[in-house]
């Protein structure tokens, strides 16, 4: 008889124990959302939740990566239209003082606003982002690109390298344009350098359209404005490209982050319906098991004397 009231007493405490760990666990479960709480209660979806994660976590780094490249190019393209605007309106000063019929003070006025845009040119060629950080110095971000030497010419001083940002697993793409590329780089000379002796040639009084000192630099001043618009449009075109196919990785990025929620949600996810049945059922089971457990603890031979 001891040994039967032993029995019923040990089953009844271990189904007790079993029920509550069981509703605690079904309360988690329903408090988080989720139907795997621990590796051990679905292994195989475990591993399938944490490779959509890792998967996800990557994705979604190469979303950041595109976002504050897109941001750079747009900044970079802007800055590019600028010197583009500027150079519209040397080339139309350029244009206006090959008339021989305007004074020495004519041009002499026409230099002026012609130092002006040089130095608004300089300005935008010098341009940062944000961060404080030079948009054409290539990897040197903390130096100005452009800077005059002790002779009074302009120079590059950054470096000719480009940064490289990771927009997916097999995808590296350039993420900033040199100074050096679109100013420095064509046959004739630099427009800064070149425009600074045009200057030059504007405030001599005795130098005037026909004069072939005067027209040498007059014609070389268009030559280089030809020859840069051609280099900054070509940079502008490119960070277009470069946008687009972003634009293009972006979307495909989203689909999968899209993706992997989805995976992650029908793996781990929990019907709540059924979990709530199934708490009430546990929850009913407890309250049967508490009551059979108090009858049982309380009896002895005394209680059938």
């Amino acid at each position: 008889m001891r040994v039967s009231t032993q029995n019923i007493y040990s089953s009844n405490l271990y189904n007790l124990q079993n029920t509550t760990s069981d509703l605690a666990k079904l309360n988690e479960m329903m408090s988080t959302g989720k139907s795997i709480l621990r590796p051990s209660d679905d292994p195989i979806g475990s591993v399938k939740v944490i490779g959509s994660q890792r998967d996800m976590a990557a994705t979604n780094q190469y979303l950041k990566n595109i976002d504050s490249l897109s941001n750079s190019f747009s900044r970079a393209e802007t800055n590019l239209s600028s010197l583009v605007e500027l150079q519209s309106r040397m080339r139309e000063i350029t244009i206006s003082t090959n008339n021989g019929s305007l004074s020495s003070e004519d041009r002499a006025a026409y230099a002026t606003e012609l130092n002006e845009l040089l130095g608004a040119l300089t300005d935008t060629l010098n341009a940062k982002d944000e961060s404080g950080n030079y948009l054409f110095s290539g990897n040197l971000t903390n130096t100005a690109p452009i800077t005059t030497d002790a002779s009074g010419n302009y120079i590059y001083q950054g470096d000719s390298n480009h940064r490289e940002v990771q927009t997916s697993s097999s995808s590296w793409i350039p993420a900033n344009v040199t100074a050096e590329e679109f100013i420095f780089s064509n046959g004739s000379t630099d427009i800064l350098n070149q425009t600074k002796d045009f200057i030059a040639l504007l405030e001599d009084p005795n130098l005037s359209p026909g004069n072939p000192a005067f027209d040498d630099v007059a014609n070389a001043m268009i030559g280089v404005l030809d020859d840069t618009l051609t280099s900054i449009s070509g940079a502008i075109t490119d960070i277009g490209g470069k946008q687009n196919s972003l634009n293009l990785v972006q979307s495909s990025h989203e689909e999968m982050v899209l993706f992997n929620k989805e995976v992650i949600g029908e793996t781990e996810g929990l019907d709540y319906a059924q979990a709530t049945a199934e708490f009430n059922i546990k929850l009913t089971t407890l309250k049967v098991t508490q009551q059979t457990f108090v009858q049982v603890s309380q009896l002895s031979l005394f209680n059938q004397l």
